[in-house]
């Protein structure tokens, strides 16, 4: 069966696994995310949300992941302290550099 991942899906990162028959993704292979010089640093506020804050600035809840992973967070991470200092990586970065590196594929 075709699948059809999106343009900034983290999926990208996998592979789609048969078998017996039956689908999945394999483990994602997330890229590092090397500093750049445009990175942002952000000073957590007590309502952030990691998705929120993807949407800022990036335009698209669904790339939380690039935070947590600039950010060593865990792959889900429930919440943000307050305070801390987090790095947003670069917007021209991910947009259109970070994609490049998938690998989406199929093996069965």
């Amino acid at each position: 069966m075709a699948v059809k991942v999106r343009r900034f899906s983290r999926l990208r990162f996998g592979e789609l696994i048969t078998v017996d028959g039956v689908e999945f993704w394999d483990v994602l292979d997330l890229p590092t995310i090397p500093e750049q010089p445009d990175d942002l640093q952000y000073q957590v506020r007590k309502p952030d949300r990691i998705d929120l804050l993807a949407q800022r600035f990036y335009k698209d809840v669904r790339l939380w992941w690039v935070i947590a992973v600039a950010n060593d967070m865990e792959i889900i991470p429930t919440d943000l302290n307050e305070g801390d200092e987090i790095r947003i990586p670069s917007p021209r970065y991910v947009k259109q550099e970070l994609f490049k590196k998938a690998s989406v594929g199929a093996r069965g």
